[in-house]
């Protein structure tokens, strides 16, 4: 059985679901070992095998066309004229970018939700 509060003896092995395989370099931050040093907390590992660039998916472009591509640049920040267009068209954009905006686009529709009629 899954372990519990109550729990004794031999137990099952923890089942885990992979998300997407990241490949990062090994490098260490001597930092570390030295002690208060706060720029630590802004340590980032190298990412390799990730292009740099993605292509938005439908379900982003029919958003911003649903939600208009003067107020998706508004509302989220981003440049009209060439990153929500980019995305529209199918054209690639940065990765961290889109990721940006898709984390912006799913606030936005859970915060903006028609509601439904009782």
């Amino acid at each position: 059985m899954p372990c519990r509060a109550d729990t004794k003896g031999l137990l099952q092995r923890a089942h885990i679901t992979a998300g997407e395989l990241r490949y990062v370099g090994k490098e260490a931050d001597r930092k570390w070992e030295e002690g208060d040093d706060i720029s630590v907390l802004e340590f980032k590992t190298t990412e390799y095998g990730r292009s740099k660039k993605v292509i938005a998916s439908e379900e982003v472009r029919m958003a911003i066309k649903n939600i208009g591509i003067n107020k998706s640049a508004r509302e989220s920040g981003f440049d009209r004229k060439n990153f929500i267009r980019k995305l529209v068209r199918g054209l690639p954009v940065k990765r961290n970018s889109y990721d940006e905006f898709v984390r912006w686009l799913k606030h936005y529709e859970s915060t903006n939700r028609p509601e439904t009629p009782k």
